[in-house]
This record gives structure tokens, C-alpha cells and sequence, in this order.
């Protein structure tokens, strides 16, 4: 038991250096709170992010809390992933590229009765990240004056959005699970605009806007799964979730002031023009649904589609609208299980999935459509001996595009996705006769 704590402490510190190891840099995560992260497994993403009628032994699909009605064995899932995203700009032609490692989620779920129908799911994921740095040049003309003076300005932004959640699943009827989400979301973003004027003739002080806001608020999320039997190894799932628009707790500081560089780079305030101090306000947080079916042909294969959408046009901080607008997206993704033999291999599960749909950003009234391409795989960590070790390493590989030839930006992204599915003989002590 202390090596597997101690195996626990490892993974909360490589948390903690990923964490401190973003570089992430879009944009785009200036509008709402922040680039919206993906919600679902590495598994489910693999299959174009399925969740809506999605259970499995191998991952938790905590985006709909009905399939914790399933669970039959303790298991501790955490995510991880590597971000390369590639900006291009229009005239003039400009590329540029970030990397990012970022923690997917960490979820731990038990059976709360020994022959299943009632499960328990606790968590922490990232929901959102502001990540940008923008240096934007132009010039400005005068009156009765030849040379224009030059303008540079700085945009620059960092934070994001957590999700800490309990949930529950049960049983209600046969083949139908019913569940909910209790989530307690909180982080904050900060955003910062420096100006400063270049001119031969006069001096100007440089400029500051600075605004950081931190909000926390409750989340509540239902969801349904029904399951049809329609031969002896066809069945068909049926699955929706959705959560209303909630009201969250802000508190925001605001300074605008004059500065100048040291020489050793720090930031000297000249002036300070204005300055506020916990202004309290609220955020509106959208609300969202999905709903999607899944055939599934036992042990060989199975096929999906869902689609989901969210109501950002409500979203609101401080009762101002921000350029953002309703999304939506439309998945379709499989699996396929090769028979299980003696090999390793055939042993392992396979995956792809398809996604499109509309992001949640509106700028200059163009919209922003977004798609995405998907593939993985699940690796039994050794063949399986008992009935009650399914532990895996879930891999996935996303390809993705944002924005077209319409907007000022082009946005294309690549991942890589770990996770681990760690189920209950890991944490159970072993007896012998």
C-alpha cells in the first residue's frame, strides 16, 4: 500500500511541473473564459469525443453522469497531454507555433454496491485556458506634422477554468441509469494591454490596462443512459445530459496607469489614472446539453454519434457581452475489439472518430467552424488474470483546424493523449490461504 501512495505522490508532483510548464499561446483564449478544453477521455476522444451513451471498464465518462450507474470496479483514471498549435495570419503571411503539456483530468470511481447499479465518481479537470501573447504594430498620423508617430502594443493574457466534481449514478430500471454532476467550478483570467508611442518630435509615458478577474460558483449536471437489447450481442444506447446556465461569484481589480522600463526591465508606475480594488459582480456560465446513440455489436465492435451544444450567447461578465456565440458540434467516431486470443495484440482496442461544428468565438460577425480528426487505442497493461484487472494505458492522437479563409486567423492543432486506467487490484490487499 505505501508504494502505491507513494506511486500517487510521483504523479500529483508531474502534475504540478506540467502545470508549471504551459506555454500555450491562442488568441482566441481572450474571448469567454479562455479556450474551451475538451471534456471528454483520452478514450472517448479517440472516437471523435463520444460521451452521450458512452460506458466502458477501461475510462470514466464523467461528461454524462448516468454511465456512473455502470461501474462495477474501483478505478483511478488520469489524463495527460502534449499540445502543438500552429497560428497563421493573413497579409502579411505570418506562422507561428506554441507547445503545451497540459493535465487532461484526474478521476477516481467505486461501486457503491457490490453487484453494480450504483457508482461514485470524484474529480478535478481543466475546463478552460487563457494562454496569449500579441505584439500588434501601427503607425498614427497628425495634423501639419510629415512623420506619423509609431504604436506598439502588447496583449497579453493568462488563466483558466477548474472543475472539481462529485457525482453519482444508479439505476432506475432495467436498462435505464440515471445520474448528476455536483461540480464546484473557480479560476480566473487576467488580461493586460501596454502601449507604448514611438516619436521623434515629443515623449510619451508608456501605458498600462490592466484587469484580472477570479470567479468560483457551483455546477450542477443531470444526465440519462438507456440501453435496448436487440439480438443476443446487438445492443443499442441511448444517452442526453445537459446542466442550466449558473450564476458565478466574481471579484475584479482593475489599474490603468503610466510606466516606464528600469534598466533592468522591471515596470516603474509614472501615474496611476484609475484603480479598483474587489469589485464584486457576477458571470454568467452558458448552459450546455448533448445527446447521442451507439450501437454497439458485443466484444467486436460498435459505432456512434452525438451532438452537443452550449449557449454562449447568454454568457455575461458583469452584465457586458463578449464577442462569443452559441456552439455546436457533431461527432461520429468506433471502436473495434479484435477477438481476444493469446497474442498481446489482440488484445488491444482501436479507435477513430470525426468532429465538426462551431466554435464559441464571433469576431468582425464571422464565425468560427472548427473540425476535428481522431484515432486510439487501448494497452492492457498485462494480459488480464482476474476478472477484475482491466487496468490500461489509453493513447490518442487529435489532428484539428480553426477558422477559415474568412477570419484574420487560422488555427491548427495537434495532440497527443495519455491515459492511465488504473481498476481496483491495484488498490486491494491481496489475501492468501
Amino acid at each position: 500500500m505505501y508504494k502505491k501512495i507513494r506511486l500517487l505522490g510521483i504523479v500529483c508532483c508531474c502534475f504540478t511541473s506540467l502545470v508549471q510548464a504551459q506555454s500555450d499561446n491562442s488568441p482566441y483564449s481572450r474571448y469567454g473564459l479562455g479556450d474551451r478544453l475538451p471534456g471528454q477521455s483520452i478514450v472517448q476522444r479517440g472516437m471523435g469525443g463520444l460521451a452521450a451513451a458512452y460506458f466502458d471498464y477501461s475510462s470514466i465518462n464523467y461528461v454524462n453522469p448516468a454511465s456512473y450507474g455502470r461501474i462495477s470496479l474501483t478505478t483511478l483514471d488520469l489524463g495527460f497531454e502534449l499540445t502543438n498549435r500552429t497560428l497563421r495570419a493573413g497579409e502579411p503571411s505570418r506562422k507561428f507555433s506554441s507547445y503545451s503539456p497540459n493535465i487532461s483530468y484526474l478521476q477516481v470511481a467505486f461501486p457503491l454496491k457490490k453487484n453494480g447499479g450504483w457508482g461514485m465518481n470524484l474529480g478535478l479537470n481543466p475546463i478552460t485556458r487563457v494562454g496569449y501573447k500579441i505584439n500588434s504594430s501601427d503607425s498614427l498620423r497628425r495634423p501639419n506634422f510629415s512623420q506619423p508617430m509609431a504604436l506598439n502594443t502588447l496583449y497579453e493574457g493568462n488563466g483558466g477554468a477548474y472543475e472539481a466534481h462529485i457525482g453519482t449514478g444508479f439505476l432506475v430500471a432495467r436498462g435505464l441509469t440515471a445520474g448528476f454532476n455536483f461540480g464546484y467550478v473557480f479560476g480566473s483570467k487576467d488580461h493586460s494591454t501596454r502601449t507604448l508611442i514611438s516619436d521623434t518630435t515629443s515623449y510619451y509615458y508608456k501605458s498600462n490596462y490592466e484587469k484580472n478577474t477570479s470567479y468560483n460558483g457551483v455546477k450542477f449536471t443531470g444526465g440519462l443512459q438507456y440501453v435496448a437489447k436487440l439480438d443476443k450481442t446487438s445492443y443499442l444506447r441511448l444517452g442526453a445530459y445537459g446542466s442550466l446556465q449558473q450564476n458565478l461569484n466574481a471579484s475584479e481589480d482593475l489599474v490603468i496607469n503610466t510606466f516606464e522600463y528600469s534598466q533592468s526591465g522591471a515596470i516603474d508606475t509614472v501615474d496611476i489614472i484609475d484603480r479598483k480594488k474587489d469589485v464584486s459582480g457576477n458571470i454568467k456560465y452558458p448552459a450546455s446539453y448533448g445527446a447521442g446513440l451507439i450501437y454497439d455489436k458485443v466484444g467486436k465492435w460498435m459505432i456512434g454519434i452525438d451532438y452537443a451544444a452550449e449557449k454562449w450567447s447568454s454568457f455575461r461578465t458583469y452584465e457586458s457581452k463578449d464577442m462569443v456565440q452559441d456552439s455546436w458540434e457533431v461527432r461520429l467516431g468506433g471502436q473495434v475489439a479484435p477477438r481476444q486470443g493469446k497474442t498481446y495484440w489482440s488484445n488491444v482496442a482501436y479507435r477513430a472518430g470525426f468532429a465538426y461544428g462551431q466554435d464559441i468565438v464571433y469576431i468582425n460577425n464571422q464565425k468560427l467552424p472548427k473540425w476535428t480528426v481522431s484515432a486510439g487505442a487501448s494497452l492492457p497493461m498485462r494480459k488480464p488474470a482476474y476478472t477484475n484487472q482491466f487496468s490500461m494505458i489509453n493513447i490518442m492522437v487529435e489532428y484539428g483546424n480553426r477558422g477559415n479563409n474568412n477570419n484574420p486567423l487560422r488555427e491548427n492543432f495537434f495532440r497527443i493523449g495519455v491515459g492511465l486506467a488504473l481498476t481496483d487490484i491495484w488498490f486491494l490487499k491481496r489475501k492468501y490461504d
